[in-house]
């Protein structure tokens, strides 16, 4: 990810003694911006499931505020708790299919 968010120019030579333009670094940005995202998708998941399984070690279930009570809950969808070691891949990536589809930014408090 950190490869993927340094300007792509950085990586592209000029060519005729420095007489041609250079190509455009556009589309290699593109797909590296959607490197990054899939990865901070995969991330979050996995601090989703992470902060979860806490509160619950914790025992703080029952002192949450509305909203962490609706994020754990928004979890526990597609996340069971991990009393024994486990694959969590199929968990991970059903997390990462619901972020997809979250339109969080449309939510009147995120439109200035």
């Amino acid at each position: 990810a950190l490869k993927n968010t340094l300007a792509a120019s950085i990586f592209s030579r000029s060519t005729e003694c420095h007489n041609q333009d250079k190509v455009s670094m556009g589309t290699i940005a593109a797909r590296d911006v959607s490197r990054v995202i899939t990865l901070t998708q995969q991330v979050i998941a996995a601090l989703c499931c992470a902060s979860v399984q806490a509160i619950h070690l914790k025992g703080l279930t029952t002192q949450l505020s509305p909203t962490l009570q609706a994020f754990m809950q928004w979890t526990l969808q597609s996340f069971a708790f991990v009393e024994e070691d486990r694959p969590l891949q199929t968990e991970l990536q059903q997390i990462v299919d619901r972020l997809d589809q979250l339109e969080l930014f449309n939510q009147p408090e995120f439109m200035g």
